[in-house]
């Protein structure tokens, strides 16, 4: 009796190697996917601490353009009344200040009333552009910081008398530099000494 010889081959996988391939697959995608995951996240956290550093960049320098900006010369409220030219608290200060530039080089105002505070964990800046303000005078509100934990104020006179408030009631001596603290939320602190030219 002569023997049959098979020569069938297969051709497709086994139930085992569907479910080898299928277990790495599961793994690989686990993996890129939890790579993918922490890009994502750490790309979020590096936007919003640029994002933070931006704004306080922005306010450093629209601080220091104001003060530097300070101007002597005092105003009449929506009353009447005269008000200084600095009139400071130690958590809100309101000024004079010379008018700014545009990006075009052209003069945007003579003169401005400034005004910075804070209020519900927010940093804000108010200006006008009007000195002797009216009955319908406008400011423009514009927010700065935010998670403001802290905003505190000191003025210090050419004596070197540091004060919570200005102008001191009784006092001729002028101001030499006003003092800023901000603190965030994270603890994160902010230290501005600048000068006032009389």
């Amino acid at each position: 009796m002569a023997l049959i010889k098979n020569n069938f081959k297969q051709k497709g996988m086994t139930l085992l190697e569907v479910i080898v391939a299928m277990t790495l697959m599961v793994v690989v995608s686990a993996i890129s996917f939890a790579s993918l995951n922490g890009l994502i996240n750490a790309k979020h956290i590096s936007d919003a601490v640029a994002d933070k550093l931006r704004q306080e960049q922005l306010t450093s320098l629209q601080l220091h353009k104001d003060i530097l900006g300070f101007t002597n010369r005092s105003v009449k409220d929506e009353f009447g009344n005269r008000k200084p030219a600095l009139l400071g608290r130690y958590s809100d200060v309101e000024f004079s200040r010379n008018g700014y530039r545009s990006g075009l080089n052209s003069q945007q105002s003579e003169l401005q009333r400034v005004r910075w505070y804070s209020q519900d964990h927010t940093l804000y800046r108010e200006s006008i552009n009007t000195m002797d303000l009216g009955s319908f005078s406008h400011w423009q509100k514009r927010k700065y910081l935010d998670e403001v934990k802290e905003f505190s104020i000191s003025y210090v006179n050419v004596s070197g008398i540091q004060s919570r408030q200005w102008p001191v009631a009784n006092s001729l001596v002028p101001l030499k530099s006003i003092n800023i603290l901000i603190v965030m939320e994270d603890n994160t602190k902010l230290r501005y000494e600048m000068g006032v030219f009389y």
